[in-house]
């Protein structure tokens, strides 16, 4: 489903990401964990081409792109963030349009869907994260708990194989972190394909088929939950497990 190999990228004379090597498979939930500044949320941006790492290469379904100091053509970008949908840590929803106008306007203006159709789509989703009373309010009206379900109902409104997710409830008041987890349940449920760079390490627990330990920028460890968190093998991990407990 998504094959990551031998990923660099760099900010200047700063290297994020070294030598990263990842897969996923479908109906996978891959977690990324690690201390703030380990390349986790930059790896997720290599994944949606918001970032251009200078080597390696990332193939997401029957795609494959292979970095070697050269931008991807428009095409490139656009046949692979087809496949994956992203839902960021600020919602990024459009103030001007209404929740359901958010969650429908992709489709119908990139995919060129039937306009009818696609808000029938959006009514859906909108009941699936438990927002359907709130279809014709404005983001400014919402909690930041349920703009960000808003957010989760936006990117699947293009039916990506993979959504990705930048640490999804960090800007959210922490008895609000507990409703957009249940929507990300759910979804794991469903067997929705995906990424989550998280710091909730008991969602990441119970959630996760799979988790990615990253420091340095580099993968120091990838296990199922249970043996990463009950019996990591790293030292470095171990280090920061032990730092959470504390």
């Amino acid at each position: 489903m998504i094959e990551i190999k031998d990923l660099d990228k760099s900010f200047g004379e700063q290297t994020v990401l070294r030598n990263i090597s990842i897969s996923v498979n479908q109906g996978e939930v891959l977690c990324l964990i690690g201390p703030s500044g380990s390349g986790k949320t930059t790896l997720l941006r290599c994944l949606n081409l918001l970032e251009t790492p200078e080597k390696g290469s990332i193939s997401i379904g029957d795609k494959t792109i292979t970095f070697q100091g050269k931008q991807p053509t428009k095409k490139q970008v656009s046949e692979i963030r087809r496949y994956s949908g992203m839902v960021f840590q600020g919602f990024h929803l459009f103030p001007h349009l209404t929740v359901i106008q958010n969650v429908a306007e992709a489709p119908i203006l990139v995919q060129k869907r039937n306009k009818q159709e696609v808000m029938e789509e959006a009514r859906e989703l909108l009941k699936k994260v438990g927002l359907s009373e709130h279809c014709d309010k404005y983001p400014e009206q919402l909690s930041g708990g349920q703009m960000q379900r808003a957010a989760i109902a936006r990117a699947l409104a293009m039916k990506p194989e993979v959504l990705l997710f930048d640490e999804p409830t960090s800007a959210l008041d922490p008895e609000l972190v507990g409703e957009v987890l249940a929507v990300m349940k759910n979804l794991a449920k469903e067997g929705q394909t995906m990424v989550i760079v998280t710091h909730e390490m008991n969602f990441a627990k119970e959630v996760a088929d799979r988790v990615v330990f990253m420091a340095d920028g580099k993968v120091v460890e990838t296990n199922r939950p249970e043996l990463l968190f009950e019996n990591p093998q790293k030292d470095r991990t171990k280090q920061f497990l032990r730092n959470l407990a504390h």
